[in-house]
């Protein structure tokens, strides 16, 4: 089923218009008659396209629940990369089931956030959601410095390609894990995360490019998470 996101509270009958009505029958394709998810806020609900007008639509909803919610905590801490691989970076942590994305700024990393760009995280975020059918959007948080971030989960692990070993860390329901940026950490960035409590991991030999990182990582916790 062909689904949508609304950024309010559901009525029984409701309209779309604007950006929301453009989704739907530009992007969406759809047509009078069809029933479409749609995750608002906190539920979902199938609905029917009752009208399919020029410059809106009515939707009646047929049925409605909560949204299902993860069971698992995974906060990703992500060095700011150059926009494409960011972008790309979100939409996967978003597909993998990240509850947390909090970009980080570090000495290699991109130095500057705007709040447009926050708003087009979230708007790939949402996109990620409707494809993957996750019905929880990962909260995506304001930039901190590396100095910043904190070990604030029951387990917490900083990926780290000149590991001399591949580190052992304890897989539980709630995880945080620091991805470096374009060049990777400084010595001092990794020894100071080290110190604060973060456990180094090097899962494979493989030198690997940091949006590759973010997807193979990201879904290496994720799989081990879903076998607990």
């Amino acid at each position: 089923m062909k689904r949508i996101y609304l950024a309010q509270k559901l009525t029984d009958i409701f309209e779309l218009e604007g950006d929301y009505f453009h989704y739907l029958k530009n992007v969406v394709r759809a047509k009078a008659g069809d029933l479409i998810g749609v995750l608002a806020d906190d539920e979902y609900a199938e609905c029917t396209i009752t009208d399919m007008g020029k410059r809106n639509a009515v939707m009646s909803v047929e049925s409605c629940r909560p949204a299902k919610r993860y069971t698992h905590k995974l906060k990703v801490y992500q060095c700011l990369l150059k926009r494409e691989y960011m972008d790309f970076a979100v939409e996967k942590y978003t597909e993998l089931g990240a509850t947390e994305i909090v970009p980080v700024i570090s000495e290699r990393s991109l130095n500057d956030l705007k709040d447009k760009t926050m708003q087009r995280y979230h708007d790939i975020s949402v996109k990620a959601a409707l494809q993957s059918e996750n019905e929880q959007l990962p909260v995506i948080h304001d930039a901190v410095g590396i100095a910043d971030i904190q070990p604030d989960m029951q387990s917490n692990l900083i990926f780290y390609e000149r590991c001399e070993e591949r580190g052992c860390f304890n897989t539980t329901n709630e995880m945080s894990i620091v991805i470096g940026p374009e060049g990777g950490f400084t010595e001092e960035e990794y020894h100071m995360l080290k110190d604060k409590g973060f456990t180094p991991v090097r899962p494979i030999d493989n030198i690997l490019k940091a949006e590759t990182a973010s997807v193979v990582f990201t879904g290496y916790i994720r799989i081990l998470q879903e076998n607990l």
